[in-house]
């Protein structure tokens, strides 16, 4: 018999549960009926495309025939379960490398200066007089320790361009590939298959691999808190080595911190599911309470520990010459993300260069989000964040060429570069086409997703609490874009692998009368 806790403990996870079907339902729905699924001939949308064309038909032809050839031929079935199940460790690792290689091609042949904040760092790099990038940093001083990190890198390499850094988050999407793959071995070997085959898919779509900012310098990151985590909590290893474990995972979070702060929210999920689960369980073993106080105390003092040393790094540093105390404050962040579409709001950001302290713009912000709350109401303040839950999800390019000067070069007229460039480049022929099948993709993944809502564990519980926390996040703060939903990349791609043997198990429930009426012919 449950206790009263137990009972409190066991209703807050079931209501975390509901909060996340939810969110999650919301979001498929959006990204079903996202444009960018939109057959069109012109779209008129310079971000989008001058409109999809044979590719995206061809595309959806293929996908036609394969559902069709396995749901009606037996022969072709079999082939398939053979090349793609029994050898699919080698084979998704081909894909794997593949992807790879197409990720370093469109690397060599594009890497284009980048807009907006991207862009302020690069220049950075060379130029740090300018009374411009000082006042950027001044009050983006959150990017100050990803320009430390370039600044360094460029310092080794003796190099300063953009096709330099395109290949720095080459080699960290590969980390964070092996990572995940890492966690995925240690939580259950037999999905490494589909492990990879997820992981090649995205890396095939996901062209911010020219964009190198923090949004992808994070991702190895949150992958490695989340590895950290899965071997401190389900395998048997020594005391020593997971204290070891949890040093690694104090470090890893403070390197979020300093370079996505947003990022840290898997942490905050971990500590909730992991203290529901104890409340649940009742777990009363001495030996095993006092090994976790011990090796979440070791993590709380690294993290500590290593917040202040990154700190005093940036209180000293001396590449940037900034003006202290103007950095914008969160509530300015929540304010703008009030406005609009929920994104960045340029007149904001004027206002805050006009305001004489820190403290005034704190003021400015305040009253700016209490006036846009009450002229919304309550009802059209709920409607609002539906809005922007779309906005912050629903695109599967994430937010691909969706900001300010992303790229302004026009594709080449010839050659491979050409035809890679019009694929990602604006005005690029076959634009909406990438868009179409990114958008195919981020559908199936959501999808998988949704429909894995069987699948309960305590890693699952804490993937889809991220989520939630990411998604809240961005309905408080600035979004209006799904570019934000790039950091929480791994912990999507890792559910999507966890829960597919649960989704394929739903679908092929749903469908059983199919078997039965073929039996009955």
């Amino acid at each position: 018999m449950r206790t009263k806790l137990q009972r409190c403990a066991y209703n807050i996870q079931k209501c975390l549960d509901s909060i996340y079907l939810l969110f999650i339902f919301i979001t498929l729905y959006f990204a079903v009926t996202s444009t960018n699924l939109n057959l069109r001939s012109n779209s008129g949308d310079e971000f989008i495309g001058i409109g999809t064309t044979w590719v995206s038909i061809v595309f959806l032809l293929i996908i036609i025939a394969i559902v069709l050839a396995f749901a009606v031929n037996q022969t072709f079935r079999t082939l398939w379960r053979r090349v793609f199940i029994q050898h699919g460790v080698l084979v998704a690792t081909i894909m794997v490398v593949l992807a790879l290689l197409w990720q370093l091609i469109v690397i060599l042949q594009t890497h284009p200066a980048i807009g907006f904040d991207p862009g302020a760092i690069h220049e950075a790099l060379t130029q740090t007089s300018s009374a411009n990038i000082r006042s950027y940093y001044s009050y983006n001083t959150n990017n100050l320790s990803l320009l430390l990190i370039q600044h360094e890198i460029a310092k080794v390499m003796h190099n300063t361009s953009w096709l330099m850094f395109d290949l720095v988050n080459w080699l960290l999407l590969i980390g964070t590939l092996l990572v995940n793959m890492t966690t995925v071995w240690f939580v259950d070997k037999r999905k490494l298959a589909i492990g990879l085959y997820t992981h090649a898919v995205w890396l095939m779509l996901f062209p911010m691999v020219l964009v190198p900012y923090s949004d992808i310098y994070v991702l190895p990151f949150v992958a490695l808190l989340i590895l950290c985590y899965v071997i401190i909590s389900t395998t048997k290893w020594h005391i020593v080595l997971k204290v070891g474990i949890s040093i690694i995972a104090g470090l890893t979070l403070s390197g979020i911190y300093f370079l996505k702060p947003s990022a840290m929210i898997p942490i905050i999920a971990i500590f909730v599911v992991e203290f529901l689960h104890i409340l649940i369980t009742r777990d009363n073993n001495q030996k095993i309470m006092l090994m976790k106080i011990l090796v979440v105390t070791v993590f709380l003092l690294t993290a500590g520990f290593s917040y202040q040393l990154g700190n005093k790094v940036l209180q000293n540093q001396t590449y940037m010459v900034i003006q202290k105390n103007r950095t914008l404050p969160p509530i300015h962040f929540i304010s703008m993300g009030v406005s609009g579409d929920g994104g960045y709001n340029a007149q904001d950001v004027l206002a805050m260069a006009k305001q004489p302290s820190q403290a005034a713009m704190s003021r400015y912000s305040k009253d700016k989000l209490i006036e846009r709350l009450q002229q919304k109401g309550f009802i059209g303040y709920l409607i609002f964040l539906i809005h922007k839950q779309d906005k912050n999800t629903s695109d599967g390019t994430f937010a691909w060429l969706k900001e300010g000067r992303f790229i302004i070069d026009k594709p080449a007229k010839n050659g491979v570069k050409s035809v890679i460039q019009n694929i990602i480049y604006p005005s690029g022929h076959y634009l909406s086409d990438f868009h179409f099948i990114a958008q195919f993709w981020w559908v199936m993944c959501i999808g998988i997703i949704s429909l894995g809502w069987r699948q309960k564990d305590r890693l699952t519980a804490v993937l889809r609490l991220a989520i939630v926390g990411g998604f809240l996040y961005l309905l408080i703060f600035e979004g209006g874009r799904s570019r934000y939903i790039i950091q929480f990349l791994p912990i999507f791609l890792l559910l999507t692998v966890f829960v597919w043997p649960q989704t394929v198990a739903l679908i092929q429930e749903k469908l059983s009368w199919l078997n039965v009426n073929k039996k009955n012919m």
